[in-house]
């Protein structure tokens, strides 16, 4: 009896043991309330659902078109070849569709679409700090507490007052040369 069990703490020894996780669960499809939840959900379905389409563009040749509004009520399309032409010739009720020229893929569409996002998040960052800056210029930064000035800024104070003595130095002395004449 003690070799039979032995043997089987061997075979447990041998072989790893599996981890226990959830993995893919199978969910309720039912309206989701929570507004951010919904925004996740739909990006990340909304990649899958463009994907799906343009495999089966690839796959079956043929012409597929989308147009999504999504919660934030911006609007994604797809299509392949073209939105326009595909909703155009439905439209006007042709049955063949004229091939237009190519606009590249699905996955070069969306990556112009994030690279565009992206610019326009450092452009949304830049104005934020111009309009930080104007309004900074219109205050007078000689009438700042100088004990809540961060090192930097009193090393700007600083060199500012250096300049200020300067320019005020030379000034006096051409109004002392003007008033000597």
């Amino acid at each position: 009896m003690d070799n039979a069990d032995s043997g089987v703490g061997m075979d447990r020894l041998k072989q790893p043991e599996k981890k226990k996780n959830t993995g893919r669960k199978k969910i309720v499809i039912e309206k989701i309330e929570k507004s951010s939840n919904k925004q996740v959900t739909f990006s990340k379905r909304r990649v899958g659902l463009f994907k799906k389409a343009s495999e089966l563009c690839i796959l079956c040749n043929v012409n597929v078109a989308i147009i999504v509004f999504s919660p934030a009520e911006k609007l994604f399309c797809f299509g392949h070849p073209d939105v326009e032409a595909i909703v155009g010739n439905y439209l006007k009720g042709a049955k063949v569709l004229v091939p237009s020229v190519s606009r590249g893929s699905y996955e070069e569409s969306n990556m112009q679409y994030e690279e565009a996002m992206k610019s326009l998040a450092l452009e949304k960052k830049n104005l934020t700090e111009t309009e930080a800056l104007v309004k900074g210029m219109s205050r007078r930064w000689w009438e700042d507490p100088i004990d809540q000035m961060s090192e930097r800024e009193l090393e700007q104070f600083m060199v500012s007052l250096y300049e200020l003595r300067k320019k005020l130095t030379e000034r006096a002395g051409q109004l002392f040369m003007l008033s000597i004449q």
